[in-house]
């Protein structure tokens, strides 16, 4: 299925995937029968994160969840995943919303003593235009979106001893907004049980404009 929204491989090349949302959370790397395991923390250059992809679920709930486009100067921390082509082109196959782009060695900045892989070629998933919104009233943030992104980031920061990984998912993500539904007690999307709430709250309580306090009395 290979077209200008899922470029080929090169394939005397490594490949990787750029985790920078649900791949980052052990659990949902399972459900969607992704059992690799991020090697690298990195700083991704060139790209904005932040809630800003438009979709509509099966059970008609419409929502933003979390996306990546381009952007010079933007920046976001996340983790390189190496995986076989075809385990790639079956991401690929469940993509509606989103496009593989290439993204180039120098765009890459290891966050520990790792290093960036050699001849390897990098991916990630970035939102199309024609999805690309913040949020809004008919398309709010979803909680249980927030806790499975940021139990994610507290598994990365655990698994590679950066204390502020997790802190950082925050900090170098957009568009977080009032906008938001309290959904954890009775999620309106089939979400994965294990989440760190507690750990969640605190990173939460930093938004600027007591912003979670609203969303937590909900």
């Amino acid at each position: 299925m290979a077209n200008e929204c899922f470029p080929v491989f090169d394939k005397a090349k490594s490949q990787y995937i750029v985790g920078y949302g649900s791949l980052l959370y052990e659990q949902a790397r399972k459900t969607t029968n992704i059992g690799f395991k991020p090697e690298v923390p990195v700083w991704v250059d060139g790209f904005r994160r932040g809630w800003q992809t438009r979709t509509r679920q099966d059970n008609n709930v419409k929502v933003t969840e979390l996306g990546v486009i381009p952007l010079v100067g933007g920046r976001f921390n996340g983790v390189l995943i190496a995986m076989p082509a075809n385990n790639i082109r079956s991401i690929d196959r469940q993509q509606k919303l989103t496009c593989r782009v290439l993204v180039k060695p120098g765009q890459l900045t290891p966050m520990n003593n790792g290093k960036i892989p050699d001849n390897s070629q990098f991916w990630l998933y970035q939102t199309q235009n024609k999805y690309s919104h913040r949020p809004a009233g008919s398309y709010p943030i979803l909680m249980s979106d927030v806790d499975e992104f940021l139990t994610g980031c507290i598994e990365q920061a655990d698994q590679f001893g950066l204390e502020s990984f997790a802190s950082e998912c925050v900090a170098t993500t957009w568009y977080w907004s009032s906008h938001w539904v309290n959904d954890r007690l009775h999620p309106l999307k089939s979400k994965p049980a294990q989440i760190q709430r507690l750990q969640v709250d605190k990173l939460l309580e930093n938004l600027e404009g007591n912003l979670y306090e609203q969303v937590r009395s909900q």
